[in-house]
């Protein structure tokens, strides 16, 4: 990795192309690396913003799959690490708007595509499409209860959003896209509209992304509150290889649909 930085970096140089670093085949490559280039990530590239060297540190990006994929284990399912380091901007991105962006930015930004999502098909945009870092999107609007979710949970709080309807309640699926910046006033209006939130994540529970959106709704939208704030998990334990226990492990629209009706008291 260091070897192939030095390589970018001059390239860019001669070029003014901006480079697009592959950093494994999942998050969890990427951490293996850390004794290359992985620790210019961290200790490096996120502190050069504004330094004068000869190529700016700060204009780089990566992209990695996070997460689970398809029994890869618990040595590649790591997620929420970029969050935690000041100066990286992770995004949850759609097939190219946020793209665009972060090849734009002037920060250190990791571009984290679920794998599982790389089989889904949509539309895509022809030409320049730009999303703005930083904005989350209403997936499904709602009056009831807001699922608040990013990358591959997006699919769950939809089916879950799908089964709700059926039983009569109404929800709204908030896609955060962006981890940070966060995107804080979008997730405190979608509260203040349903007065109920779910929070829907795929990494581990204990210091999770999803505490972090609680904190935000706790501090910000506690007078908002019908019912706490719930949080669907994956379970707190290694992801596992087996094909029916990781699938137990995970997110599903059932678990966020038993949440749901819990902050609804319809259970």
């Amino acid at each position: 990795c260091r070897a192939k930085a030095a390589i970018v970096a001059a390239d860019e140089t001669e070029t003014g192309q901006r480079a697009l670093l592959n950093l494994g085949h999942t998050f969890g490559h990427a951490l293996e690396a850390a004794t290359g280039y992985g620790d210019r990530l961290i200790h490096g590239e996120a502190v050069a913003i504004g330094s004068s060297m000869a190529f700016r540190l700060s204009e780089r990006l990566g992209r990695c799959p996070p997460g689970t994929a398809a029994r890869v284990t618990a040595h590649l399912a790591a997620l929420g690490l970029p969050t935690n380091l000041a100066g990286i901007r992770p995004l949850l991105p759609d097939a190219k708007g946020l793209l665009e962006s972060a090849i734009r930015d002037n920060n250190p930004v990791i571009v984290l595509e679920g794998e599982m999502l790389y089989n889904i098909k949509g539309e895509v945009p022809e030409g320049e499409h730009i999303v703005p870092i930083g904005r989350a999107e209403v997936k499904r609007p709602g009056t009831d209860v807001t699922l608040i979710c990013h990358s591959k949970t997006v699919t769950v709080a939809l089916k879950a959003a799908e089964q709700l309807a059926g039983q009569g309640a109404s929800a709204e699926v908030l896609d955060l896209r962006s981890l940070r910046p966060l995107d804080e006033a979008a997730i405190l209006d979608s509260v203040a509209r349903t007065n109920r939130a779910v929070v829907v994540e795929e990494g581990w529970p204990h210091c999770g992304i999803g505490a972090q959106v609680v904190d935000v709704i706790q501090r910000d939208a506690f007078d908002q509150l019908d019912a706490p704030v719930l949080r669907v998990t994956q379970a707190d334990v290694p992801m596992p290889y087996n094909k029916q226990l990781e699938r137990l492990a995970k997110p599903s629209p059932e678990r966020v649909v038993a949440a749901a009706r819990r902050v609804l008291y319809l259970d």
